[in-house]
């Protein structure tokens, strides 16, 4: 099937002439990658990041001619592994009923008729892929699972969808799985909150009990390392189901100021204790599209508090995560667009992260 499948519209009366006379379904993020990552760029190739652990006590009483020796500290590392990623989008005009106006009027057929790069109208489908694409990598950096397998796989199931391709999941492991991984890993001190309505045998089971984010919000703050409770710059990342729940306490009770939700700028922003609650209406779509098993949905609620600075993308460059190449192959008379990016994904360090899942 071509780029444009214009099958189920009904071609009488007076129909769309301009690309820019449809109306393209809404991309479930448009928010900046950066809003929620430090983006490192000049990652293509498996790149050392090293961290310093940090030193202890410092200064004794000093007594003879010799100073007293501090002990010193160790040096860690974790490794960027970038993957080359790629796509292609082909339209050819003839595939287009001939009664459907979407594309310029030519004045002739060749090659008027065929070239659509550079027209106003395939300008807005450029714009609708680059934001599809913008979509598609605050999905791969959350959900990707190099392991990823379907709830019908016969060998070893997993948690995505039955039919989903997993293919556009598995080139690298994006933050959760790094999350729960260290979660599980007795040696990595990572905070979690369970969250037991998670565990429900089906949808209405899952369902979050009322006021139950803010008691889950107030113990990921409590458990909290104080260097991430006292950085300016964390965040807590949550699914609509947590903020909704903690909207309408919000809306119950008569909390203090640091409590809230505002709006700003037109956007509405939650605090919990005058820390910003980043509402991820996203992950919610990705875990009812791609984590569902038909009866349940797998891990619905979620949260994270951390920072952007902790949880860095890193690409080559930041403007191939947001740019297509966009050309007409007068031989095959196809407008292509092309995409292709180095991307990982990395969780730095597990004392500036509360997981609640």
């Amino acid at each position: 099937m071509g780029l444009i499948n214009a099958d189920a519209l009904t071609l009488h009366a007076r129909e769309a002439e301009t690309v820019s006379e449809v109306i393209f379904e809404r991309v479930f993020n448009d928010s900046d990658l950066a809003e929620y990552h430090e983006i490192e760029t000049g990652i293509n190739v498996k790149t050392q990041i090293a961290f310093a652990e940090r030193l202890g006590l410092l200064g004794k009483l000093s007594e003879g001619c010799t100073p007293n020796e501090a002990d010193g500290f160790a040096l860690t590392e974790k490794f960027w592994t970038p993957v080359l990623e790629d796509f292609r989008l082909k339209h050819c005009q003839n595939d287009m009923p001939a009664l459907l106006k979407l594309f310029r009027k030519s004045q002739r057929i060749n090659p008027d008729f065929f070239d659509a790069v550079g027209s106003e109208e395939f300008g807005i489908i450029i714009s609708a892929v680059e934001s599809a694409l913008i979509e598609n990598i605050h999905r791969k950096v959350w959900f990707n699972d190099t392991a990823a397998k379907t709830v019908d796989d016969a060998e070893t199931p997993g948690v995505f969808t039955s039919n989903t391709d997993v293919d556009y999941f598995n080139s690298f492991d994006g933050l959760f799985k790094q999350i729960m991984t260290e979660v599980s890993d007795e040696e990595i001190d990572l905070k979690h909150i369970n969250i037991t309505d998670n565990e429900g045998d089906s949808y209405a089971n899952q369902a979050l009990a009322e006021d139950a984010a803010i008691a889950i919000f107030e113990q990921m703050v409590t458990i909290a390392d104080e260097r991430l409770v006292s950085n300016e710059d964390s965040f807590i990342l949550a699914t609509r189901t947590l903020a909704d729940n903690y909207r309408a306490t919000l809306r119950n009770k008569n909390l203090g100021s640091g409590f809230l939700e505002v709006v700003e700028e037109g956007r509405p922003k939650l605090y919990f204790d005058g820390i910003e609650v980043k509402v991820r209406y996203d992950w919610d779509r990705y875990i009812k599209t791609y984590q569902n098993n038909g009866t349940k949905w797998n891990l619905p609620h979620r949260a994270v508090f951390t920072t952007k600075s902790n949880i860095p993308v890193g690409t080559l460059s930041e403007e191939d995560l947001t740019t297509l190449d966009v050309f007409y192959d007068k031989t095959e008379k196809m407008n292509i667009m092309d995409a292709a990016y180095t991307i990982d994904a990395k969780h730095l360090e597990a004392y500036m992260t509360v997981a609640a899942y």
